[in-house]
This record gives structure tokens, C-alpha cells and sequence, in this order.
């Protein structure tokens, strides 16, 4: 009986115990589940509120992105009707990307897949030239197939930002002029196509097929995955899913509270039932926790003396420096400590005598010698001659903290070597920071400038209107993202122009707290500007005042991207943009090019392409046209052509060349009147002695006593007195017959004999002598028989006239040939006359000038001319004997015909 009503008792006293336990969990679960239902509930009416508003953020991006093809379709539309140009382009792509944020670059991409337009004009991502990228053709070509527009992947451009392309077919009915590219940004998709608010309510994100994020508007607040909403955005459709995702509120208390204070006051209940239980358990206890404390800390735990000695140490000491805790008692403290830190620990241990509780940071050594830093705190108890101390490892912190020291001062020495200013003002544009960069730039020093308010100290009075607009854009956040200029004005009042570029200064916790400027110094980028637009200016003013027409045409296209006002005059003033051919420029064959132009690079540049005389199949007209390839502002590769009109200048060159050869005749016809008695008396000769060799072989045969061998002598002797009359007419008839100039390969000996031969005729009437000084075995010479030979036979009766008034046996005449190297040959005629005076060599070769009382002057100006026709040189020298020597040069057959090489 006594048992079992122990046994009573004791179950009794455990369902005591036990009941108020249960209740309280029946009442917490009960009350946990009433309040799930009813904030499930109102989950389920947020995610319906998330879906309205995901599909109408949707319905409003799907908006933007067909009122982007509307205007790429119009462009599209202009530029087939050849209804848009590149400065219009430029303007219409320029001004719509600034107004679409979301778009990045507004491309036109020619059907042979090359990058011709693009804008804005200072883009990286997208120049001139460029070909399509593997994934970019698909899209390239599907929009030219369906006729409408089409959107590519996205994907990673160079620049590490996730792009979205769309391609709006460009066509002139049939024809496929390419394609309208523009370039969205999906970042910017997600920031710039939905409103402000709807970044404050979630976390809009762009997902791809794959599932994988492409862009997000904000990454920082955290989100509840619970109240979201996906749906799939068409356009561009490729598996594009938009999905928003409800923030969490900035405090999950209100929703928390009622499970919290459900939980909190059951925990509170049974915590005063699990109090009563455990506070005898707690005392008996107590004991092993303390030592269980002491040997279980992460901390070094020890007591040591007032003595400096330490008396007991726990074993996070093993754990830290190495040193087991049964070593160390009986061992001073000063032993494991510094010795640069022992001074400093010897004052804390004295503080430590006089009862100050310490706590200080020395380096402690290790077993195996290596130092750790150790934050000390040390309390005494005098009565017990103790102290008792808690060291924490701080080794990492000060290694941090050294990191972070080192990182400022590397910051801090960034920021003063960079040469841009950097302002930063607060939400009421008070002055919060400036570097020292902008102190040098606004001449005013950082304590002038700090806390300072508008107007600033550095405005200029004539701007402060301007000044006081700029600050409230920035204030209100509508700044440009390009910045804008301002004038500024230095301490010493100096002005100069800046450029500052704005951006929201975010402290730690994500709030704005001002903003912060950029200024660049833009005064001499400004007036080299200027200077280049007004040297540009002169250029244009100087290329239209150019007679000759100037133009540059693309060297692959043949499009025509600049012309003067000669070239338009001439070609029509819409000549630009136009092909090259399309216009009748007088321009050479492919084949007459060194290289073909449509294949050269940027690395072949600079070229000559072509020099040469053209004439106009149109008009008529002759050209000098020089082409040279060069590299256009843009990059690539274009020919620049100049044609000078040389209609005139031909002309009159071929006036001068018929009028020339006349005078040439005429000079041979006088030189030949001149000498027509002389050659009658030289002809009367031979045909007085065939005369009477005929008459003598009559006589002996009348007279019958003729011999053969007689006979024969004397029609031999008669037959060459024929021969040399014949030779004498064939040899004038040559010279004075018209002809055109026949260059060939001729033997200077046989030229200088014939002359010769004409010339002793009245050299033996003058009493004077020709000696012929010719070397041997010379070269042949590339000339006109009968030109060379009026040259000479001219110099020597100028030379025989020239030594007319000398004694009979003085007058002796040198014709002397030699050769000077293998590419040229000499012909030298050396008279003994009176000479030729300084004053009469300089206008020796002036037409109608002579020193003959009876000549033409024209003589000396023609033997020049022929000789020049003939790529030589005829130079008057003096003769050291007396006279005058008149020498020429002629080039051989082997140098003409290297010179013909070269040529062609």
C-alpha cells in the first residue's frame, strides 16, 4: 500500500507538472494556426495585386518597344526613299535615344551585314565598318525574310552589358537595303519603362529562356519570393519572361507581432514553470558551468598574481600561442610578451599593484615563436593578492585594420593625383566634400569651400542665373546625363569653362544623401575647338575657291562623300552621295590602278593611285587627274581625286607643236636657200664630168679605136660622178621634206657624216676646215635621223659663221662624239670664233634673238627644243683655245628602253 500510493504521488506530481504544458501548446497552436490563415489570405491578395500590376507594366513596356518600331520602321521608310541622310540621321537617332533611355544605340546595317551609320556618333560599341556578329545575322536576315521587324537573343555585348537588338528591314520595293538596328539596353528596360513607383513596390526582372536573370532594377532590398508574378513579354517574345517580385516591408513586425506575442507569452508561461523546476538543478550546477567556462572559452582565460606569475591559464592558451596550461604556472608574464612590448606591460602590471583595473593591446609570443596580438583586460583583487585577466585574439582585426590603413592612405593618395574635381553637396546643396584637384581648379582652398551654400564662392556674378538653374536640375535629379558646362571663376578671378557630370552620392545603407559632381576643365579643349572649327571653315573656304574640282569617294562603295564647289559646278550640286561613275567623273580603268582601291586597308595608307591626263567621254574636255588613297574622319578607307581642267593648256601645247614643226621646216627650207648656189655649183661637178667621160667614150668609138678596159674606166668614173650627184639630191630632199618625228636606234657616226657632208660644201666657200673627232664602236642613240642631223648641221655653220673674220688657216671646226657611260652619248661642236659674252648667253636661246646681222634668231631656240624632245641637255660652254664649244646629249637605245620599263 505505502508503495503504491508513492507510486500515486509521483505520477500525480507529473501530471501536474505536465497538464499546464500541454495547455499552453494547445492554446499556441491554436492561436498559431488561426493567425497563418488569415496572413495567407493576405498573400494571396498581394500576388493578385503583383499580377494586375506585372501585366499592366508589361502592356506598358510592350507599348515603348512598338513605338521604337514605328520610328525604326519610319527611318527605315525615309532612308529607302532616300528621304534621310547621315546629319539627319544622326539628329533623329540622337535626339530619340535621349529621350528613350532604355536605348543604347540606333544602328543602320547595310545588306552586305557592315555597319554603315550609328549613333550617337561618340559610340564604341557599334563603327563604321564593323561586320554582324554569328548571332546577330539570324535576326539580320529573318527580319528581311518576314518583312517586318525582328528581335535577336540577348546577349553579353564587349562592354559587359546585356543588350537586345531589334532589326527593321529597310527596302525600296524589291530591293534589300539592310536593316534599322536599335539596341536596347535590358538593364535600362527594366529601370526607364516602368514608373518610379512600381521600383519602390518590387523587383522587376527580366528572365531568359534558359531561366537565368538578364537584368534587374534593384538588387539591394530584400524580397519576398512568396508574392510574385511572372509573365512572358511579347515583343520580342525569344522566351523572355518579365517577372515582379514584392519587396519586404521595411519591418516584418507588425506581420510577426501577433505570432510573436502568441509565442512570447507561451514561452513566458512555460519558462516560469521550467524556472520552478530548474532552480535547484541550476545551483548544483553551478560549479561545473564556472569550470566548464573557464576551459571551454575561445578566449584566454588566466589568473595571475600581483607578482606578474601566472598561477592558472586555460587551455585556450595550447589552442592560440601553443603553450599548454600545466607549463605555464611559476612562469612570469613578461616571458611571453614583446620586447618592444615589455616597457608598456611593466606600467599596466604597476597600474595592476595599485588596484586599476587595465586593459591594453601587446604582442604575445607563441611556442613556435610567431607573435599574436592579444587584447588584454585585467581586473585586480588586492585582498587576495590577484588578478584575474580575459585576453581575446585580435591578430586578424589588426591585420584588418592594417589592410584597411593601407587602402585609405592608397585611396587618399588616389584621390590627390587625379586631376578631375570632384565636389559633393548634400540634399540642400550645402558643400560636404571637395578634393584637392577642384581646390586647384576653383583657386579657393578646402576650408573656404567646405560648408559653404549657393551661391558658391566660385559663380561668377554676370552667370549667376545660369548658375542657380544647374543647381536646381541637380537638386531635383534631372541633370543630363552628359553634364552640362559652366563658367567658373577662380580666387584671383580668373574665369574658365568646366564641364560637370553629376551622379547620386549613396551612403552605406542605400540612402541618398547629396550628390556628386564631376568637373573637368574645358577651357582649352574649348578653344581648340573653336580654332578647329574656324581652321575647318578656311579649309572648306579655301577647297571651294579651288579651280580644280575636288572630291572624296569611298573606296569600296565608289559613293562620293565630299565635293568642292568646282567639282559640283561642273557635275551638278547633288553630286554627294552619289557614285563616282553615276556622275561622269573622268576617272582611269580598274586595271590602270597599281592595286585594285577596294582592297586596300588601313595599314596600305597613304597611296597613289593614279597621275594622268583624262578626257571627259561627255564633254570632251581634258583633265589632269591625280587620285591618292587616303583615310576618311571616319575610319575607313576613301580615294581623294583631283581634276584640273588642261583643255586649254592641250591645246595650246598642240598649237605650239604643229607651229614648231612648221618652223623647223622653214629653218631646214632657209638653211637649204642659203646653200642653193653652193649646191649648184657642188651638183654642176659631177654632171660636168659624166658629161665628158660620155663624150670621150663617144669620140673613141666613132673614131674606132676604143679598148675595152678604156672604156670600162671611164663609165666607171662617169657612174660614180652619178652616184655622188645623186647622193648629194637624195640627201636635201631628206632634210627638207615634211615628216613626223620617227624616234629609232641610229648611229651617231653616220648622222655626223652626213651632216658633215653638207656642211664642207660651204665650209670650202668660208675657207674653212671640219675635222670629225668620233669614237669608236659608240653605243646607238634613241633618236629622230633628220632632227638631229638640222641640230648639228645648224651649231657648225653657226661655228663657221662664228670664225669668219679669223686667218683662212685658224678656221678649223671640231665635230667630236663620245660616249658618257652606257646610257648616254656626247656630240660636241668646237669652234675658234670671237666667243659669246655673258650677256648674250643669257639670251642666247630667246626666239628672234641673234648675233648675226642677217638671222632669225629661231635657230639656237629650235636645236633646243629637239634636243629636250629628246630627253637631253645643250649647254654653251667656253672654248680654252678661243671659240665657243656647243655640246648636246643624246641617251642611248639600252636607257630608253629601261625608261619605257619604268613607264609602263
Amino acid at each position: 500500500m505505502p508503495h503504491f500510493s508513492d507510486s500515486g504521488r509521483f505520477g500525480q506530481a507529473r501530471w501536474y507538472w505536465t497538464a499546464p504544458y500541454v495547455a499552453v501548446g494547445i492554446f499556441a497552436l491554436t492561436m498559431l494556426a488561426l493567425v497563418w490563415l488569415l496572413q495567407a489570405r493576405d498573400v494571396e491578395t498581394q500576388r493578385n495585386a503583383v499580377a494586375r500590376d506585372v501585366q499592366w507594366a508589361e502592356q506598358t513596356m510592350r507599348l515603348h518597344m512598338q513605338a521604337t518600331e514605328e520610328f525604326l520602321g519610319q527611318a527605315a521608310r525615309d532612308l529607302a526613299a532616300d528621304a534621310l541622310n547621315l546629319d539627319g540621321f544622326q539628329v533623329r537617332a540622337n535626339q530619340y535615344i535621349a529621350n528613350n533611355g532604355e536605348l543604347v544605340n540606333i544602328v543602320w546595317v547595310g545588306p552586305e551585314e557592315v555597319v554603315r551609320w550609328s549613333a550617337p556618333f561618340d559610340t564604341t560599341d557599334w563603327l563604321q565598318g564593323d561586320p554582324l556578329s554569328a548571332n546577330q545575322t539570324e535576326a539580320f536576315y529573318r527580319a528581311r525574310d518576314l518583312g517586318r521587324a525582328a528581335y535577336g537573343e540577348a546577349y553579353m555585348n564587349p562592354r559587359n552589358r546585356m543588350v537586345l537588338e531589334v532589326y527593321v528591314p529597310v527596302r525600296h520595293g524589291r530591293e534589300f537595303l539592310g536593316a534599322i538596328v536599335g539596341v536596347y539596353s535590358i538593364d535600362r528596360m527594366v529601370r526607364h519603362l516602368v514608373p518610379s513607383w512600381f521600383d519602390e513596390k518590387y523587383r522587376l526582372t527580366l528572365l531568359g529562356a534558359n531561366g537565368d536573370t538578364l537584368a534587374a532594377n534593384s538588387g539591394v532590398r530584400a524580397i519576398d519570393e512568396s508574392v510574385s508574378y511572372s509573365i512572358a513579354l511579347d515583343p520580342p517574345g525569344n522566351g523572355l519572361t518579365l517577372r515582379a517580385t514584392a519587396f519586404r516591408t521595411a519591418s516584418q513586425l507588425p506581420q510577426m507581432l501577433p505570432t510573436a506575442m502568441i509565442v512570447g507569452l507561451s514561452v513566458i508561461v512555460l519558462w516560469t514553470l521550467w524556472l520552478l523546476r530548474t532552480h535547484v538543478q541550476r545551483r548544483v550546477q553551478v560549479e561545473k558551468e564556472r569550470d566548464r567556462l573557464f576551459n571551454l572559452s575561445l578566449d584566454l582565460l588566466c589568473i595571475v598574481g600581483l607578482d606578474g606569475v601566472f598561477r592558472r591559464a586555460n587551455p585556450a592558451f595550447e589552442r592560440i600561442l601553443g603553450c599548454s596550461p600545466d607549463d605555464l604556472p611559476g612562469r612570469p608574464l613578461l616571458d611571453i610578451v614583446h620586447a618592444d612590448d615589455v616597457p608598456f606591460a611593466v606600467d599596466q602590471l604597476r597600474r595592476l599593484a595599485d588596484g586599476q583595473p587595465v586593459s591594453f593591446e601587446i604582442r604575445c609570443r607563441g611556442v613556435d615563436g610567431s607573435f599574436k596580438w592579444l587584447d588584454w583586460s585585467i581586473n585586480p583583487v588586492r585582498e587576495e593578492k590577484l588578478v584575474y585577466a580575459v585576453a581575446h585574439d585580435i591578430t586578424g582585426r589588426k591585420a584588418a585594420e592594417e589592410a584597411l590603413r593601407a587602402e585609405t592612405t592608397f585611396r587618399k593618395a588616389m584621390e590627390e593625383s587625379v586631376i578631375t574635381g570632384m565636389r559633393a553637396i548634400d540634399l540642400t546643396g550645402r558643400i560636404i566634400y571637395v578634393n584637392s584637384a577642384f581646390c586647384r581648379m576653383v583657386g579657393f582652398e578646402q576650408e573656404e569651400l567646405l560648408g559653404s551654400k549657393p551661391p558658391f564662392p566660385y559663380w561668377p556674378p554676370e552667370d549667376l542665373e545660369q548658375c542657380w538653374q544647374n543647381l536646381d536640375l541637380t537638386l531635383q535629379g534631372r541633370a543630363p546625363v552628359s553634364g552640362f558646362e559652366m563658367r567658373v571663376r577662380r580666387k584671383n578671378g580668373e574665369r574658365l569653362d568646366a564641364r560637370f557630370y553629376l551622379s547620386p552620392l549613396i551612403d552605406s545603407t542605400g540612402t541618398q544623401v547629396g550628390w556628386m559632381a564631376s568637373a573637368t576643365d574645358i577651357t582649352e579643349p574649348k578653344r581648340i575647338r573653336a580654332a578647329l572649327e574656324s581652321a575647318h571653315e578656311r579649309f572648306e573656304a579655301v577647297i571651294d575657291g579651288l579651280d580644280a574640282a575636288v572630291f572624296v569617294a569611298d573606296a569600296r562603295t565608289d559613293e562620293i562623300l565630299f565635293a568642292n564647289r568646282a567639282f559640283k559646278s561642273i557635275h551638278g550640286f547633288d553630286a554627294v552621295g552619289r557614285t563616282v561613275r553615276g556622275v561622269a567623273v573622268p576617272q582611269p580603268e580598274r586595271g590602270d590602278y597599281p592595286v585594285d582601291p577596294r582592297g586596300l586597308t588601313p595599314a596600305d595608307l597613304p597611296r597613289e593611285l593614279f597621275d594622268g591626263e583624262l578626257q571627259n567621254p561627255l564633254s570632251g574636255r581634258w583633265y589632269h587627274v591625280r587620285e591618292h588613297a587616303t583615310r576618311w574622319v571616319d575610319g575607313r578607307v576613301v580615294r581623294m581625286g583631283i581634276a584640273t581642267d588642261v583643255t586649254e593648256r592641250k591645246q595650246t601645247a598642240e598649237v605650239s607643236r604643229q607651229q614648231a614643226e612648221r618652223l623647223q621646216r622653214t629653218s631646214r627650207l632657209i638653211t637649204m636657200g642659203e646653200m642653193a648656189s653652193t649646191l649648184a655649183h657642188e651638183l654642176n661637178q659631177p654632171l660636168s664630168a659624166i658629161a665628158n667621160y660620155c663624150m670621150g667614150c663617144v669620140t673613141r668609138i666613132q673614131g674606132g679605136n676604143a679598148r675595152d678596159e678604156d672604156l670600162l674606166s671611164a663609165m666607171q668614173k662617169a657612174s660614180f660622178q652619178a652616184e655622188r650627184a645623186g647622193k648629194i639630191i637624195r640627201r636635201i630632199r631628206e632634210f627638207v621634206k615634211k615628216s613626223e618625228p620617227r624616234r629609232g636606234a641610229v648611229q651617231i657616226s653616220e648622222v655626223l657624216d652626213d651632216a658633215i657632208g653638207f656642211a664642207e660644201i660651204d665650209a670650202r666657200r668660208m675657207s674653212s676646215r671640219i675635222v670629225s673627232e668620233v669614237a669608236p664602236d659608240l653605243p646607238p642613240v634613241f633618236a629622230d635621223r633628220i632632227m638631229i642631223e638640222q641640230v648639228v648641221l645648224n651649231l657648225v655653220k653657226n661655228g663657221i659663221d662664228a670664225m669668219s673674220d679669223l686667218p683662212a688657216e685658224h678656221r678649223v671646226l671640231v665635230v667630236r662624239a663620245r660616249a658618257l657611260g652606257p646610257r648616254a652619248v656626247e656630240v660636241a661642236v668646237i669652234d675658234r670664233g670671237h666667243g659669246i659674252g655673258e650677256e648674250e648667253r643669257s639670251r642666247l636661246f630667246t626666239p628672234f634673238y641673234t648675233t648675226k646681222t642677217e638671222g632669225m634668231g629661231m635657230g639656237l631656240n629650235i636645236c633646243r627644243s629637239i634636243i629636250e624632245f629628246h630627253d637631253g641637255r645643250l649647254i654653251v660652254d667656253d672654248n680654252p683655245e678661243g671659240g665657243t664649244i656647243f655640246s648636246f646629249t643624246l641617251p642611248t637605245e639600252i636607257a630608253s628602253e629601261r625608261a619605257a620599263v619604268r613607264r609602263a
